[in-house]
């Protein structure tokens, strides 16, 4: 009788210690990334995307490497850019064999293609620097062929070559950062000065130099002076026309379109003056004499001097943003 309760009492008892193991999760894989960025070029500013193209170095423990491989899962089935667009226009082939890195192994693989960055704020364009990212995320699919596994990016592995320097920016700095399912390589640049000011800044700057000169002309100069401002404000539509054009759509004002506000508003200002000077001398005829002159000789001075305070305190703000 004792010996049956044994035999009885053994197996069970096995059992209830068997199964909390047998339900308790497997501890997710380790897989590390690397990315060795070798260019980044065809950035477009109006859709927020740019091409990378460079070296994508995917390891992981060796048994668990080798199991992968056995079963015919390739490393870079493992993860994915996500914002990588335009996928069939996309680069991602091996770069040589299998790697030794100590107690683990790894593939290197040659990427290129197009990627989106939400990142860019032209809040203080065109004096204001951006942001690119290249986002790696662990494939759903994989992740549960796989058993769980861990994503982390490894920054000393790796890097960021000068060529990715672009038409008009330089690259300031770069971050590897590892999130939870996910790693971010963030590209920070800053926009050479000079490209920036010939090609935007200097032609707003020499028109609004223009109408600021235009109070210069005595007020006797009347039609002269009326004619100038509708120039240069259909000169200011065509510029930031143009300007725009190079831009995606914006629920908020970029640093130049405060500037061409503010030249809008200036440029009717003095319109307006004009017209009442006009108007004033033509009423006043014989009585116009030099004293009157030189009253609306100071407003207009005062009028140069806001509007250049005006320009310098967007230019300051804009410039704070960056």
């Amino acid at each position: 009788m004792v010996r049956w309760i044994r035999h009885l009492l053994l197996p069970l008892l096995a059992l209830a210690v068997a199964l909390p193991l047998l339900g308790a999760p497997l501890a997710p894989v380790p897989v590390t990334v690397a990315l060795d960025v070798g260019n980044v070029y065809g950035l477009s500013t109006r859709d927020k995307t740019y091409r990378a193209e460079g070296i994508l170095r995917v390891s992981a423990p060796a048994a668990a490497m080798r199991q992968w491989l056995a079963a015919g899962v390739e490393p870079s089935q493992l993860v994915r850019f996500d914002n990588l667009v335009e996928p069939w226009d996309s680069l991602l082939e091996p770069n040589g064999p299998l790697l030794q890195l100590g107690a683990s192994l790894g593939r290197d693989y040659r990427f290129s293609g197009n990627f989106y960055s939400d990142e860019i704020n032209f809040r203080s364009h065109p004096f204001g620097g951006l942001t690119l990212r290249l986002i790696l995320e662990a494939v759903p699919s994989a992740n549960a062929a796989v058993g769980g596994l861990q994503l982390r990016g490894d920054a000393s592995d790796s890097s960021v070559h000068q060529r990715t320097n672009m038409t008009g920016y330089q690259l300031r700095s770069w971050r590897l950062v590892t999130e939870p399912g996910r790693v971010d390589l963030n590209l920070t640049y800053e926009p050479l000065g000079r490209a920036s000011l010939v090609k935007w800044l200097l032609p707003l700057t020499i028109t609004m130099l223009v109408m600021l000169l235009t109070p210069n002309l005595r007020a006797s100069f009347s039609s002269e002076r009326l004619a100038i401002p509708p120039v240069i404000l259909l000169t200011l539509v065509f510029m930031q026309q143009a300007y725009r054009d190079t831009l995606p759509t914006l629920p908020y004002l970029t640093g130049l379109d405060r500037l061409y506000a503010l030249s809008y508003g200036v440029t009717l200002v003095f319109f307006c003056e004009f017209i009442w000077c006009a108007n004033l001398k033509d009423r006043l005829a014989e009585r116009f004499d030099a004293a009157l002159n030189r009253r609306i000789e100071r407003l207009e001075l005062a009028m140069q001097l806001a509007s250049v305070g005006g320009f310098l305190a967007v230019l300051i703000w804009a410039w704070g943003l960056s």
